[in-house]
């Protein structure tokens, strides 16, 4: 009896001892790091070759589109007639509106596993090569009409946003996003570089060629939110 009792008390103490030491190890494995899991599961579909596609920044193709509608025609008016102080503050609050906006767009954007392209880098990249273009072409531009050398920066920075599109649909290839996004940069880039091609050529726009690069960029754009919002 009293064997048996003691071997029900020792049972019962390892029992309790060894359902204490699971309950101190759950707390860490009922909170997993949610996103360290992901990019594990990304890594294992990836080396298993299984491909997941994911969409992009559907949303910011609107934000985009209504913005470079509005600030590039107003940076037209400024250089063709001067920045006047309102013309500036306007500038300026549209100019903040977008960035605002499509940073709560990008906070929203929940990334795929496999995670996406640096926008912040491209977006550096882009401008540094348009500032680089400018400031190179400025003994040119200084001897030409104001609307001739508007148009040679036009036709400069247009090129390269044109291949900086272009470039960003085929780096998007490799992070698994969706084929319909892919495009829409794909489309973009060349809408850019027909732009760039053909507005020089139109006396009717000469003078005008940033505006209607905005509106080009907002038709494309906004087209482009519409079909993405729907696949």
């Amino acid at each position: 009896m009293t064997g048996t009792g003691t071997g029900a008390d020792t049972g019962n103490e390892n029992g309790s001892g060894s359902g204490s030491e699971p309950a101190s190890g759950d707390d860490t494995e009922t909170n997993p790091d949610k996103a360290a899991l992901r990019a594990e599961l990304g890594q294992i579909k990836a080396a298993m070759g299984l491909r997941e596609e994911y969409p992009y920044w559907w949303r910011w193709w609107l934000v985009e589109g209504i913005g470079v509608g509005l600030l590039f025609p107003l940076i037209q008016f400024g250089l063709r007639d001067g920045f006047s102080y309102p013309l500036i503050a306007l500038v300026v609050v549209v100019f903040l509106g977008h960035q605002l906006a499509l940073w709560r767009v990008l906070k929203g954007y929940e990334k795929p596993t496999t995670g996406v392209p640096s926008w912040d880098a491209w977006n550096v990249t882009f401008i540094a090569g348009i500032v680089a273009v400018a400031v190179g072409l400025g003994p040119v531009t200084d001897q030409l009409a104001f609307e001739y050398a508007m148009t040679a920066l036009f036709v400069a920075a247009g090129s390269i946003a044109g291949v900086a599109y272009l470039f960003m649909g085929q780096l998007l290839e490799g992070y698994n996003i969706r084929a319909a996004d892919r495009y829409a940069f794909y489309v973009g880039g060349a809408w850019l570089l027909v732009l760039v091609a053909v507005v020089p050529h139109v006396p009717l726009l000469r003078g005008w060629a940033f505006a209607v690069l905005g509106l080009g960029l907002a038709v494309h754009n906004i087209g482009s939110y519409v079909v993405l919002s729907r696949v």
